[in-house]
C-alpha cells in the first residue's frame, strides 16, 4: 500500500462535498462535465473479477486497444534540420518508410461501466484511425503520447463519443512520464473547468493503454482545442466571406503556413521564437481576405494594447477583450506555474459577434515544480508575458484579478478542497498506478532518463547542495509529496503577495512616457 510521506490538516466539509461531488457543468448541449473518479466506482466498489483468462488485463479503467497492424508509429525525434529563416528551428521527426507522418491503426474502445475491463472483451467503439507521436518536449520520453484521428473505411473523419466525451474525430492519448503523480493533466484541467466560468476547458478520462498486445500503463485520453458546437462554439465561416469568427494559438512554429505576422510580431513583442497561427478557419479556406481580416482584428486590438491610448481610454478595453477570460485564464496558469503560456500552446478565439476570449487552457504536465528546472514558488511569473505585461497597467484589470483570486481560494482553489480532490483522485486510480510503474518504475532512477526527460539542477539549487537525487522523485510517494508541498506553499504565498500585482498598474510605471494632460 502506498502511503502519503505528507500530513495535512482540516478536511473536506459536508457543503464542500455537497457542492463538488457531482460536477456536472453545462456545455451548451448534451455534453456535461463529469469528474471521471467522482462518477465511476473504484476497484474496491465491485466485486471480484471472475474471467477465466489470467492473461487478460483486468481493470476498474477503461481500456484503450490499439492495433498498429505491424508498424512504428512515427513521430520520435531525431535532430534539427537545416535552418529555415520561414520556421526558425526546425526539428526532424521519424516517418514512415514512404515518408508518411502517420500510420492507420485499428482502435478499440472497451468501457463497461461499472464493470472490469479486459482487453478480450467486446469493445464499445471501434474505429480505424491515423496516429503519430506528439508534443514538443514530450517526444522525448520514452513513453509516448499520441495523437488520433478516427477515421472510417474512406478515411473521412469518424466521430465518436470515447469514454462519455461529446463525440469528435480527433482526441490526445497523453501519456504521463515525467510527471510521476500520473494526473497533472486530469487534475488541473477539471480544476480550470471551474475557475474558467463557462470557458469550454477540454474534457478528460483516464484509461488503461494497450498498443500491440502490450501493456503501456495509465493514459490520460483528452479532447483537443477544435471549434465544434460542443466545444469551441463560433459562429461558422462562410465562403466567399471574408470577415470571420477566428481561433488562433501563439505557439513556435509548427505550421509555418498559418503563421500571420501582427503588430506584436513586427515589433518583437512576442516571446521569443513564438508566432501567430490561425486554427480556424481552417488553412483551406484562409484566403488572402480572411488572412487580411483577421490579421487586421488583432492588429487593431494591439495597437489599443500598446499605445498610450490603454491609459487614455482604459474603458475601451472591454470593447475588445472578455475581461473576465483573461483574469481567470492568467490566475489559472499563474497559480500552477505554467511556465509556457505565451510560449506554446496559448490559445484564443473570437466570435464575429462577440470579443477576443483567453482560451482554452491546455497541457498542464509541467506545472506545480514539474518543469525542466525549478520554478520558485515566490514569484509571478506570468504578469510580464504577452499581452498579460500590458493588460496590468490597467488598474482595472489588475484589480479584477486580486478580486477574483479570493473567491477562487474560498472555493474551487482552497487548499483543503485540493488536497481532498487529489487524495481522491489517487484513491480511485488504486492499482492501475502499480501497473504503470510495472513498466514505467525505472524512471524513478535519474541516471536511467536523458536530460530530456528527467529535472535539471539550477544554479541556486547547486549553491545549496542540491543532487540531481534531491529534484527527481524516486518513488510514487514522493511525486505526490512534492506536488501537493508545491501547491500548498505557492498559494499561501500567492494568498499574501497577490495585492503586489497592484503595483504594476500604478501611475510610477508610465509617469515618463505618460501625461493625462498632453493632448
Amino acid at each position: 500500500m502506498r502511503k502519503n510521506l505528507l500530513l495535512y490538516t482540516g478536511s473536506v466539509t459536508a457543503l464542500i462535498t455537497l457542492l463538488f461531488s457531482v460536477m456536472l457543468i453545462d456545455r451548451g448541449d448534451d455534453a456535461l462535465r463529469v469528474h471521471q473518479h467522482l462518477n465511476r466506482p473504484n476497484e474496491n466498489a465491485l466485486d471480484a473479477c471472475l474471467t477465466a483468462d489470467e492473461d487478460a488485463l483486468c481493470t476498474h479503467l477503461p481500456l484503450i486497444v490499439i492495433d498498429t497492424m505491424g508498424q512504428d508509429v512515427p513521430g520520435r525525434p531525431l535532430g534539427f534540420g537545416e535552418f529555415n529563416p520561414s520556421s526558425d528551428l526546425h526539428f526532424i521527426f521519424e516517418t514512415t518508410e514512404d515518408g508518411g507522418t502517420e500510420i492507420n491503426a485499428n482502435v478499440k474502445i472497451i468501457d463497461n461501466t461499472d464493470q472490469w475491463n479486459h482487453d478480450n472483451d467486446t469493445p464499445m467503439f471501434e474505429s480505424l484511425a491515423s496516429m503519430r507521436i506528439r508534443g514538443r518536449s514530450s517526444r522525448f520520453f520514452d513513453k509516448p503520447s499520441y495523437r488520433i484521428r478516427l477515421i472510417d473505411d474512406h478515411e473521412n473523419n469518424n466521430r465518436l463519443p470515447l469514454l462519455g466525451m461529446a463525440a469528435s474525430h480527433e482526441w490526445v492519448l497523453h501519456g504521463p512520464f515525467l510527471d510521476k503523480t500520473l494526473m497533472r493533466n486530469y487534475v488541473w484541467m477539471n480544476i480550470a473547468s471551474e475557475v474558467m466560468r463557462n470557458q469550454f476547458v477540454p474534457d478528460v478520462r483516464f484509461c488503461e493503454l494497450m498498443v500491440n498486445g502490450e501493456n503501456q500503463g495509465l493514459y490520460v485520453l483528452m479532447e483537443t482545442p477544435r471549434v465544434e458546437a460542443n466545444r469551441i462554439n463560433l459562429n461558422r465561416f462562410r465562403p466567399g466571406m471574408p470577415e470571420t469568427s477566428y481561433f488562433f494559438r501563439i505557439d513556435w512554429t509548427q505550421h509555418p503556413e498559418r503563421k500571420i505576422n501582427t503588430f506584436s510580431n513586427f515589433t518583437l513583442r512576442l516571446e521569443y521564437d513564438s508566432h501567430v497561427e490561425i486554427l480556424y478557419p481552417s488553412q483551406i479556406n484562409q484566403s488572402e481576405p480572411v488572412v487580411r481580416y483577421i490579421t487586421s482584428s488583432i492588429n487593431t486590438f494591439e495597437r489599443y494594447l500598446y499605445s498610450v491610448d490603454l491609459l487614455r481610454q482604459p474603458e475601451r478595453l472591454e470593447q475588445f477583450i472578455d475581461i473576465d477570460s483573461f483574469v481567470d485564464f492568467y490566475l489559472m496558469n499563474e497559480f500552477v506555474g505554467n511556465n509556457d503560456l505565451f510560449l506554446f500552446s496559448t490559445y484564443f478565439h473570437k466570435d464575429i459577434r462577440g470579443r477576443l476570449v483567453a482560451g482554452p487552457v491546455w497541457d498542464f504536465n509541467n506545472v506545480l515544480d514539474n518543469f525542466f528546472t525549478n520554478l520558485p514558488y515566490d514569484e509571478f511569473y506570468l504578469h510580464g508575458r504577452g499581452w498579460l505585461n500590458r493588460l496590468f497597467l490597467s488598474p482595472v484589470f489588475a484589480e479584477k484579478v486580486i478580486e477574483r483570486w479570493g473567491v477562487l481560494r474560498e472555493t474551487t482553489l482552497s487548499e483543503e478542497r485540493l488536497l481532498g480532490y487529489m487524495a481522491d483522485v489517487e484513491t480511485w486510480l488504486g492499482s492501475a498506478i502499480d501497473r504503470n510503474f510495472e513498466i514505467w518504475g525505472y524512471s524513478f532512477d535519474y541516471r536511467n532518463l536523458s536530460t530530456m526527460a528527467r529535472r535539471s539542477l539550477a544554479s541556486g539549487e547547486r549553491a545549496q547542495g542540491l543532487t540531481l537525487a534531491d529534484v527527481n522523485p524516486s518513488s510514487y510517494e514522493e511525486a505526490m509529496d512534492q506536488m501537493r508541498a508545491f501547491m500548498i506553499i505557492r498559494g499561501r504565498w500567492m494568498d499574501e503577495n497577490i495585492d503586489v500585482l497592484r503595483k504594476y498598474s500604478h501611475p510610477s510605471r508610465h509617469a515618463l512616457w505618460y501625461q493625462p494632460e498632453w493632448p
